[in-house]
C-alpha cells in the first residue's frame, strides 16, 4: 500500500481585488493510503459516453475495487489545446450516458474549462460521464483506489 497527500489551498487577497472583505488563505493536507493508481490521456468525444465504467472495464485497478466499498478520489484536468470545455455528469448505471452539453441537462454535475481541474470521492455507484463541446477536447485522469 502507498499513501498519497492532495493538498488543497485558496488564496485570495480582500476585496476590491478578492471575492471576500476579508483575506483567506486556506490549506487543507490528507494522508489516503491507496492500493492502485491508473492514469490515462483521453481526446473526449463531443458525443457523451460512459467515463469511469469504461476506464475500470479496461481492468479494475485492484480486485477490490467494489462499488460502495472501497472506492477511489479522482482526478481530472481538462488539458485541450484549445479553449473547449468538458462536462461531467452522473447516471444510474442502467440509464446509460446522455448528451449533457446543454446547461439544463439534469444529469449534468459540472464544466471544467480549459486548464481547469477537479479532485473528489467516487464509490464506483453511478456511472460518470464525460461529454465536450468539442471533439478535439483532452483531459488527463488519475484514478487513485483506496482501501
Amino acid at each position: 500500500m502507498a499513501v498519497i497527500n492532495p493538498t488543497l489551498g485558496i488564496v485570495s487577497s480582500a476585496s476590491p481585488t478578492g471575492p471576500l472583505s476579508v483575506a483567506l488563505n486556506l490549506s487543507v493536507t490528507k494522508a489516503i493510503t491507496v492500493v492502485g493508481v491508473k492514469s490515462e490521456n483521453l481526446t473526449v468525444s463531443d458525443t457523451a459516453a460512459n467515463f469511469l465504467t469504461d476506464a475500470l472495464d479496461q481492468g479494475a485497478i485492484t480486485a477490490g475495487d467494489t462499488a460502495g466499498t472501497n472506492g477511489c478520489f479522482l482526478y481530472v484536468k481538462n488539458t485541450s489545446p484549445a479553449d473547449h470545455d468538458v462536462y461531467f455528469g452522473a447516471v444510474a448505471a442502467a440509464d446509460g450516458a446522455s448528451e449533457i452539453q446543454g446547461a439544463g441537462a439534469a444529469t449534468r454535475l459540472g464544466t471544467l474549462k480549459q486548464g481547469e481541474f477537479m479532485f473528489m470521492p467516487y464509490d464506483y455507484t453511478m456511472d460518470l460521464t464525460i461529454d465536450a463541446e468539442n471533439a478535439a477536447a483532452t483531459i488527463e485522469y488519475f484514478i487513485f483506489s483506496r482501501t
